[in-house]
Order: C-alpha cells, then structure tokens, then sequence
C-alpha cells in the first residue's frame, strides 16, 4: 500500500481554525499559530484569496499578527487566478514558517488556488516541512481532498444536504466543517460522512480550533468544541436508496465531542482518554 496515498502526511502542524477566531482580545489561536511557526522569529505568509475582500481580509491579519510581534508578515496580493499563475511560489514561500489561510468561499479558493505551482508548493511544504499551515473558516473547509462547499442547516440528514467538491489536499481522508455548533451543521456533516464512511468528519466551533501533526495527533485547543464523526463502524447505510430530500437510515455511527486539551488519534480513530487528574479542579 502506498504510504502517502493513505493517509495524511503532516511534516509540521495542520491548524484548523472553526472560524472567527479572536484576533484582539485574548487571541489565543493566532498565538498559537506564532508558537508552533517560531514565535518571534516566524516567517508568515497570509493568503486572503478566499475573501470577498482579500485586501481588507489582509489587512486584519496583518495588523493582527504586527501586534503579537511579527513585524512584516508577507501577504499574496492577488485577486485574480492570473495573478497567483504568475506569483513567483518559490520567492513567496522562501523561508516561510507559517501559512495562514483566510475565510471567505471555500470554492473561491480552491477554484484560483488550485492547479497552480503555488499551490503545489505549499502541498510539498506541508509534506515535507515543518511549516504551520493554518486555514480559518473558508480556510479550513478547504484544507481536505473533499470539502464540503454548500449545505443548509436542516432537522435530519437527507441526500442533498450538503454539496462536496475536490480541495487542496492538505487533508486526505478527512472532511472539515465550521461553525459547526453555532450553524446547526450536524447533519450536513453526517450526510457528508455517509456518502462515503471511509472519510472521517470534523466540525469545529468557532474560536476554536484542532492542531494535527503527522504522528495521528489531533488536540483541540480554543473556547468550544470539535465534534467528530466516525463512519468506519457503520454497519448500515442506506443514503444511495433514498431520494433526494428524503431522511436516510444510518446505524453504527461514532460521535465524539472533545474540548479544549482533549486528543485523537485520527490515524487510528480512537480519543487518548485523558488522565483523572486533568478532569478534576485543582483544590490546592
């Protein structure tokens, strides 16, 4: 079995963020971020294709990480597929250690993204490197190598509650939802996971997020929770026998909800059950 067709191949630290993310107050994810990419010494490359407004979107996160230390993060200034086709990648990313994705339309940034040479470069750093790669949002959704683009909230799993489309590939057998708890998207996440159970689903709130390294090793780490829905158990699933809009029968489905500090293997499927202690108040 080829190795890195399997499975995830993570040279540094996957961080991704369930969207609006504290970035003046606390902001305990962007330093984080600083952190695992060498604190004051971190070289950040900001990616703001996903916006509607890349410039303002820039402009925030440049102002944001100027504040926690970092005194010229490099932007990609493109608003256009053009102009990332013609982005020198090699010079961009030189010496880069953290990459950081912003929100916006997840299909937006994979459409002028994807195929390029700069895309292909942040995959081989992701792979090979101990770069952070970052993605909030937009971002974050489109980490994976199928990534949900559309789906409305709705009471049950149903056919068309959700919509996939091919992303960057950062991700390989997982599937990243956002604003999970706070846009009701349980359902789209199953569905998601239905359609083919050898996926694993990830939703994420916001101002939270989950950091992967390549060892198996997802913690949560933020202010709510990610939830993670594992199909490998299903022993029935019957979303290919149903219409469209109608509700789907599904048994054998693993769900677990884990909080700030808490780890899962993602490899092996399985939470690292934490010690007593870590659940106790500290009464000393």
């Amino acid at each position: 079995m080829n190795e890195s067709h399997d499975r995830e191949i993570i040279g540094g630290h996957l961080l991704v963020i369930g969207g609006a993310e504290d970035k003046y107050n606390e902001r305990r994810i962007l330093k984080k971020f600083l952190e695992l990419a060498g604190g004051e010494k971190a070289e950040i490359l900001i990616l703001p294709v996903a916006s509607d407004f890349p410039e303002f979107a820039a402009d925030v996160y440049t102002q944001a990480f100027r504040n926690l230390g970092i005194a010229n993060p490099r932007v990609l200034r493109a608003t256009s597929r053009q102009d990332i086709v013609q982005a020198d990648a090699e010079s961009l990313t030189d010496g880069v250690t953290g990459v950081f994705m912003t929100g916006g339309d997840q299909m937006r940034l994979v459409s002028l993204l994807g195929g390029t040479k700069l895309a292909e470069k942040l995959r081989k750093m992701v792979r090979e490197t101990d770069v952070v790669m970052a993605g909030t949002s937009a971002g974050a959704a489109a980490m994976s190598t199928s990534m949900i683009v559309r789906g409305e909230p709705s009471s049950h799993p149903h056919k068309n509650a959700v919509k996939l489309s091919p992303g960057l590939g950062f991700l390989k057998n997982i599937i990243i939802d956002q604003h999970f708890s706070e846009r009701g998207r349980i359902s789209r996440l199953i569905t998601a996971v239905s359609y083919n159970p050898y996926n694993l689903g990830i939703g994420i709130d916001e101002n939270t997020a989950i950091i992967l390294n390549g060892n198996g090793v997802l913690e949560v780490f933020g202010q709510g929770s990610t939830t993670i829905v594992d199909g490998s158990q299903i022993s029935f699933n019957e979303i290919a026998e149903v219409a469209d809009n109608e509700a789907f029968s599904i048994c054998g489905v693993q769900f677990h909800v884990l909080r700030d500090g808490l780890v899962y293997n993602y490899l092996e499927r399985h939470p690292i059950q934490p010690a007593v202690e870590f659940l106790l108040p500290d009464l000393g």
